[in-house]
C-alpha cells in the first residue's frame, strides 16, 4: 500500500481492543494472513515506494487537479478495462405482444368479419328503393323474394339490415373485449418489465431522475401505450380495412364518383402527417410536465413533517401550483394544436361530399344511374369519410402513445446498469480481506470525492472510518457495494477486483445498515424478513435487542410502523435495520452512521447491539460519532478523500493527530486516555 503524501506512517498495530471477550476477539491486524497472490499482496507502509522514485511514480488521472510539486503522488491508472456486456439496442414494444398472438389473431379475424358486414350494410337500402319501391326484379338467387310483393321485399330488406347490425354489434363486442383484455395484460407485463428494469439500473440513472417522474412512466405512460394499442385494433385496423373495401366497391359501382370521393385523400393525408409529428412533440412536453408535477408532489408529501415544522406550507403549495400551471399550459398547447386542424379535415371531407353529390344527381337526372345506386354510393361515401375522419382524429391518440412509448423505452433501453464481467467469478466470505488501491472517484467530473485512496481491511477486522463531512466516508461504502465503480484504481476482495466478481454474489456477502433506515409501510416482521415471522427472526431480534422493543409493543411482530417507519423512534428503526442486515447472514457488515441522531441511551443500546452482531464478521463502519470508533479494532481518518491517519483508537489518541482533533470537538472537557497503546477508549 502506498502511503499518501499527507500521512505519517504508523507502526503496524500489535494488539486489538477487546470488544467482547477473548474467545470472540477478531484476528489482530498484524496477524492477518498474507494474500496468497504475490501480485496483489499488500505493501507494508514502511516498505512503500517513495513517490519521487521515477520507476514507481503513478501516472496522472484526468480528475486530479494540476499540481506543481513533482514529489506529490498521482493516481494510479485504471487497469485494463474489464469485459462488460454491451447494452441492448432499442427494443420495440412489439415483443410484449408475442405471448398474446392467439387472442390478437382471433381479434384480427373478427375485424375482417366486421369489415365485410360494414360493406354489406348499404345494400338492403338499394333493395328497398330499386326493387320494393321501383318494382325492379331482383333476379338471380334472390328472385324468389320477388313473389312476396313490394311489402315482402321491403320486409326482407329491413330484416337483412337489422340482422347485419345485430351480427356486427356482437362481433364488435368480441373485438373490443379481446383487444382491451389483451391491452390490460400487455400493460401489466410492460409495467412489470419497466419496474424490473428500474430496479436493475445503476444509481447514476436514479440520481438523474426524480422518483415521481419514474412513477409517472410506470402508470400514466404505460396507460397511454395501452390506449394506443387498443386504438390500433379497434380503430386503425378496422377503419383501414373498411376504407380499402369501400374504395373498391365505390370504384366498382361508378368510377367517376369513386375518383371524386378519393380526391380529398391526398391533401388530408398530408395534413395528418404534418400535424402528427408536431402533436407528438407537444405531447412529449406535456408528459414531462405531468411528471414534474408528480415528482413535486411526491417530494413534498414524503417530507411533509419538515414542511410543517418549518411552516413552509404556503411556499410548498406555491411551488406545486407553479408546476401544475406549467402542466396545464403544456396540455392546453397540445389540445390547441389537435383542435386547430380538426376543422380542416371536416372542410376537406365536406368538399369531397359536395362534389360527389353534384356528380351523382347529374348522373341520375341524365338516366345514367338509378336513385338506389346513388343512395348506395352516398351511403358508402358517408361510411368512407367516417373512417377517414376517425383516422385523422386517431393521430392524437397515436401521438400520445408515441410520446409515452419514448419515455418507456428510455428506461428499457438504458444501458446504465452495473457492468459485469463476461465470465464472473463467485464471491465468497473474505478469507484475507478487502483492499482499496489507488482509488479515485468523482460524482461530477473535475470534483473528485476520493483521491488516491489506499485502505486495507482484514477479514474479521472492525474498521471505523471517521472524518469531517464530505470526506468521502459514505462514498467508500457505496463503492464497496458497487453502486458506483471507481474512476481509477481498484477495489479487491481477497486480491480479486470486485468488477470480476458476480454482482449478485458480491452483494450477498454484504449487509448494509443505512444512515436513513429504509422502512416498508407494513409490520415489523415485513421489514425484517420480508415475510412471516420465523425462528431465525426471533434469534436475530434477541441478538440485536429488538426483542425488548417487541415486548413493549401491543402487537409485537405485527405492529404496523407506517410509511417510512414513522411510528417508531430513531433507535427502534436502527435496530430494525440492523436485524434485517443480520438476518441476511452476510459476512461483511457495512454501517453508515448507525448512531446518528440518537440520544445517549439509544446510542448505547445500538452500540451494544452492534457489538453482538459484529461477532465473526468483517465490519466497515463510517461515523461522525466517535463512540462507535472507540470500539473498533482500527480507526481510519479520512480528509479530502485521502487517508490522513489510521490505527487503533488508543494509539491515535496518544499520537495527538487528526483523530485527537475530532475527539476534542466532541469531548471539549478533556480526553479520557487509558494510557495503554492499542486499547479502545469508551466515551
Amino acid at each position: 500500500m502506498t502511503a499518501p503524501d499527507t500521512m505519517t506512517p504508523y507502526p503496524p498495530p500489535t494488539s486489538t481492543p477487546p470488544l467482547t471477550d477473548a474467545a470472540t476477539r477478531p484476528v489482530p491486524h498484524s496477524a492477518t494472513p498474507p494474500f496468497t497472490n504475490p501480485a496483489t499482496r499488500p505493501v507494508p507502509l514502511s516498505a512503500a515506494p517513495h513517490p519521487t522514485d521515477p520507476a514507481t511514480r503513478p501516472l496522472p488521472h484526468p480528475l486530479a487537479p494540476p499540481r506543481s510539486d513533482p514529489a506529490t503522488p498521482r493516481p494510479t491508472p485504471l487497469p485494463t478495462p474489464l469485459p462488460t456486456p454491451r447494452p441492448g439496442r432499442g427494443r420495440a414494444l412489439r415483443g410484449f405482444l408475442r405471448p398474446y398472438r392467439g387472442s390478437l389473431s382471433l381479434a384480427s379475424g373478427l375485424i375482417l368479419v366486421e369489415t365485410l358486414l360494414d360493406l354489406a350494410r348499404p345494400w338492403p337500402l338499394k333493395v328497398a328503393v330499386d326493387n320494393a319501391i321501383g318494382g325492379r326484379p331482383l333476379g338471380g338467387p334472390l328472385a324468389v323474394v320477388d313473389g312476396l310483393g313490394p311489402a315482402g321485399v321491403a320486409a326482407v330488406a329491413a330484416v337483412a339490415g337489422i340482422g347485419l347490425v345485430g351480427v356486427g354489434a356482437l362481433v364488435g363486442y368480441l373485438i373490443t373485449y379481446l383487444t382491451a383484455a389483451t391491452a390490460e395484460r400487455v400493460g401489466a407485463d410492460l409495467r412489470q418489465a419497466v419496474f424490473g428494469r428500474m430496479l436493475r439500473l445503476g444509481l447514476p440513472f436514479h440520481d438523474r431522475h426524480r422518483s415521481g417522474d419514474l412513477v409517472t412512466r410506470l402508470t400514466g405512460d404505460v396507460s397511454r401505450v395501452e390506449d394506443s394499442m387498443v386504438a390500433w385494433f379497434t380503430v386503425l385496423v378496422p377503419e383501414v380495412l373498411t376504407l380499402a373495401g369501400m374504395v373498391v366497391v365505390v370504384l366498382a359501382v361508378d368510377l367517376t364518383l369513386g375518383l371524386a370521393a378519393l380526391a380529398v385523400a391526398p391533401p388530408l393525408a398530408l395534413v395528418v402527417a404534418l400535424r402528427r409529428r408536431r402533436i407528438r412533440a407537444v405531447q412529449r412536453v406535456s408528459r414531462d410536465a405531468d411528471a414534474a408535477v408528480a415528482s413535486e408532489a411526491t417530494e413534498v408529501l414524503r417530507n411533509v413533517r419538515v414542511v410543517q415544522a418549518f411552516t413552509r406550507e404556503r411556499e410548498a403549495a406555491g411551488s406545486f401550483s407553479g408546476r401544475s400551471r406549467g402542466a396545464v399550459r403544456a396540455a392546453l398547447a397540445a389540445m390547441d394544436l389537435e383542435a386547430r386542424w380538426s376543422p380542416i379535415a371536416d372542410l376537406l371531407l365536406a368538399a369531397g361530399g359536395g362534389l360527389v353529390l353534384w356528380l351523382g344527381v347529374t348522373a341520375v337526372t341524365s338516366g345514367r344511374m338509378t336513385l338506389g345506386t346513388l343512395l348506395v354510393v352516398l351511403a358508402y361515401l358517408s361510411s368512407l369519410y367516417g373512417p377517414i375522419r376517425s383516422l385523422a382524429r386517431l393521430a392524437r391518440t397515436l401521438a400520445r402513445g408515441a410520446a409515452s412509448r419514448e419515455r418507456i423505452l428510455e428506461v428499457l433501453d438504458s444501458g446504465e446498469v452495473v457492468p459485469e464481467a463476461a465470465d464472473p467469478l463467485p464471491a465468497g466470505p473474505p478469507r484475507h480481506g478487502l483492499a482499496l488501491r489507488g482509488v479515485w472517484f468523482a460524482y461530477t467530473e473535475g470534483n473528485p470525492v476520493l483521491r488516491h485512496l489506499d485502505l486495507e481491511v482484514a477479514a474479521g477486522e472492525r474498521v471505523c472510518v471517521v472524518g469531517p463531512t464530505g470526506a468521502g466516508k459514505s462514498t467508500l461504502l457505496a463503492l464497496l457495494q458497487r453502486f458506483y465503480d471507481p474512476d481509477a484504481g481498484a477495489i479487491e476482495l481477497d486480491g480479486i477486483d470486485l468488477r470480476r466478481l458476480g454482482l449478485g454474489s458480491l452483494r450477498n456477502q454484504l449487509a448494509l445498515v443505512p444512515q436513513d433506515p429504509w422502512m416498508l409501510d407494513g409490520t415489523i416482521a415485513d421489514n425484517i424478513g420480508f415475510g412471516p415471522q420465523d425462528e431465525r427472526m426471533a434469534a436475530v431480534a434477541t441478538l440485536t435487542g429488538l426483542d425488548e422493543i417487541l415486548r413493549r409493543l401491543p402487537d409485537g411482530w405485527d405492529t404496523q410502523i407506517g410509511e417510512g417507519g414513522v411510528r417508531l423512534s430513531g433507535g427502534q428503526r436502527r435496530r430494525v435495520a440492523l436485524a434485517r442486515a443480520i438476518l441476511r447472514d452476510a459476512s461483511v457488515l457495512l454501517l453508515d452512521e448507525p448512531t446518528s441522531g440518537l440520544d445517549a441511551a439509544s446510542e448505547q443500546a445500538v452500540l451494544d447491539a452492534l457489538g453482538r452482531a459484529a461477532e465473526g464478521r468483517t465490519v466497515v463502519s463510517v461515523s461522525h460519532r466517535l463512540g462507535l470508533a472507540a470500539r473498533a479494532d482500527r480507526v481510519v481518518v479520512l480528509d479530502g478523500g485521502r487517508v490522513v491517519e489510521q490505527g487503533p483508537p488508543g494509539e491515535l489518541l496518544a499520537a495527538g493527530g487528526a483523530y485527537v482533533r475530532l475527539w476534542a470537538l466532541q469531548h471539549p472537557d478533556g480526553l479520557a486516555l487509558t494510557g495503554r497503546s492499542g486499547e479502545g477508549v469508551n466515551p
